[in-house]
């Protein structure tokens, strides 16, 4: 008898080891180097409140400076987006945004910190882009490529 549950506990704890192992976590970048993590299954919420960065659940709530908080990201989703080999780089220069060793199949968008999409076009030359931000107002933006986040500020 004592067999049975013995093993019974091994397979229960090789179960629970899968299931953390496969944890999907969101994973929220500092200016600082540090990052912190949030556990999906929480349920967080996420809100961009003037300057802050707030992020609340049934365990925890959060609140960051949104001058710190420079991206997030995701640990152990499966989001079907292979890896580019070559990450497009960018870098932003006065009232434009350039991106360099970017494909045509690369997916860039810019948001307001509301989550709201912003339209924006870009001018294309052979393996970069130019993303004039002449067109929108001073402020605090999100900009996505290829899922990737970052934050950027105009001034």
């Amino acid at each position: 008898m004592k067999t049975k549950q013995i093993i019974l506990l091994a397979l229960l704890l090789m179960i629970i080891r899968s299931l953390n192992a496969q944890a999907q976590t969101l994973v929220l970048w500092h200016s600082d180097g540090t990052s912190t993590e949030v556990e999906l299954y929480t349920q967080p919420n996420i809100q961009f409140n003037q300057d802050k960065v707030l992020v609340t659940s049934p365990v925890a709530n959060l609140e960051y400076d949104a001058k710190d908080v420079i991206r997030f990201t995701y640990k152990g989703v499966n989001t079907g987006v292979s890896s580019p080999t070559e990450e497009a780089d960018y870098i932003q220069e006065k009232e434009q945004i350039v991106f360099r060793n970017i494909k045509s199949t690369d997916k860039i968008a810019l948001y307001k910190t509301n989550g709201i999409r912003v339209p924006v076009r870009l001018t294309r030359h052979g393996d970069s882009a130019v993303l004039p931000l002449s067109s929108i107002p001073t402020g605090i933006y999100m900009l996505s490529v290829n899922g990737r986040t970052s934050k950027f500020s105009k001034k």
